[in-house]
């Protein structure tokens, strides 16, 4: 995922998110490959052959590079939830589930795309979602159910087919791991609205709730006692303490590239629910807070920088309306003329 700008002063919202195509691309503090899950993977006796990798381009050729994001299979198997800037702007996708060393259990196409209303491209509204409905129902693969609840101040676990680095390093995010899924575990520590109205008055959520973390490492200090890199601690701090934020642990994560339209899960007792759609990344503390939270500027996935997905809860009768109705012809597929607002949220693979 490409991440914002790091700017001295707080342009317009707008102009400093970018989505995270995510999936791990996700980054931690140890070697990606400790983070891979593939078929034989299970997290709570289930397993995720059900996060699907999206390559996808608007010329018709996905030979020719192709943008990659994540997303999941619902319960039923026809459709995936995804981020909208994933499903705006494409004439051919592929949509892979099961995928071991870059083989596929499954592979379907995509038969129609359908944008959650007041999708234009404005990331931070609560609008980043999308359905792609199958050219053909996935047998044999578990689909999951969606989150009717909010899913604030609990851990959530990340999937994706992103890009992959380590977070206490200055390495930037590479394809290295090219062929993997990637997990990673997080906490929602406060919506959009709330975080982006404490720091500039520039909260929206519009079309939806969404839910933002950060990528906290290194322990908190007497100079920093929220943690040298709690980006959302010390924010909150410096508002007013309108929220609290996690200090993170060994198993914390971040979106990256290629991890956008990737799912957020939360377990009930009894099944994984997703309940969030990856959204955007951002360098948020260059220039912003002093010493800066961010661990290294040239790590798009580093300590101290912020992720927000779309939250599900949010958006329960518009998924459900969806997958309930009959679709009609004038919902075809996205075609080529529709605008690229949303293209620096994708991540491009080349080859």
């Amino acid at each position: 995922m490409t991440l914002a700008s790091r700017a001295m002063r707080l342009a317009p919202i707008a102009a400093l998110l970018a989505g995270f195509g995510t999936a791990h691309a996700m980054s931690n503090n140890t070697a990606p490959s400790n983070w891979r899950f593939n078929s034989s993977s299970t997290f709570n006796g289930v397993n995720f052959d059900g996060v699907a990798r999206l390559l996808f381009d608007s010329d018709g050729d996905l030979n020719n590079g192709a943008y990659v994001c994540s997303g999941t299979l619902l319960a039923g198997g026809m459709y995936v939830l995804t981020a909208g800037h994933c499903a705006d702007n494409f004439n051919v996708m592929q949509i892979d589930f099961g995928i071991n060393n870059d083989v596929a259990t499954a592979t379907r196409g995509a038969a129609a795309a359908y944008l959650k209303p007041g999708w234009n491209g404005t990331l931070s509204t609560g609008a980043d979602m999308a359905i792609i409905k199958l050219d053909q129902k996935v047998e044999g693969i578990q689909g999951f159910n969606i989150d009717t609840q909010s899913a604030l101040g609990k851990q959530v676990l990340m999937m994706g087919y992103g890009t992959t680095t380590v977070g206490n390093t200055a390495t930037a995010p590479n394809w290295n791991e090219w062929g993997h899924g990637h997990y990673g575990y997080n906490t929602f520590d406060v919506t959009s609205k709330v975080f982006l109205d404490a720091w500039d008055g520039s909260g929206d959520n519009t079309y939806g709730e969404e839910f933002v973390a950060d990528y906290d490492g290194g322990p908190p200090s007497q100079a920093h006692p929220e943690g040298r890199n709690n980006t959302l601690g010390i924010v909150a701090g410096m508002t007013g303490n309108l929220w609290t934020s996690n200090n993170g642990d060994a198993i914390e994560s971040l979106i990256t590239g290629g991890d956008s339209g990737g799912g957020d899960f939360v377990w009930n007792g009894s099944e994984w629910l997703v309940t969030g759609v990856h959204s955007w990344g951002w360098q948020f503390c260059g220039g912003r807070i002093s010493p800066s939270c961010d661990y290294s500027s040239a790590n798009s996935g580093s300590w101290g920088d912020l992720m927000a997905s779309t939250a599900v809860y949010s958006n329960v009768g518009w998924i459900n309306s969806i997958a309930a109705i009959p679709e009609p012809e004038t919902y075809a597929l996205m075609l080529a003329g529709l605008a690229v607002v949303a293209s620096v949220a994708r991540r491009r693979r080349n080859g």
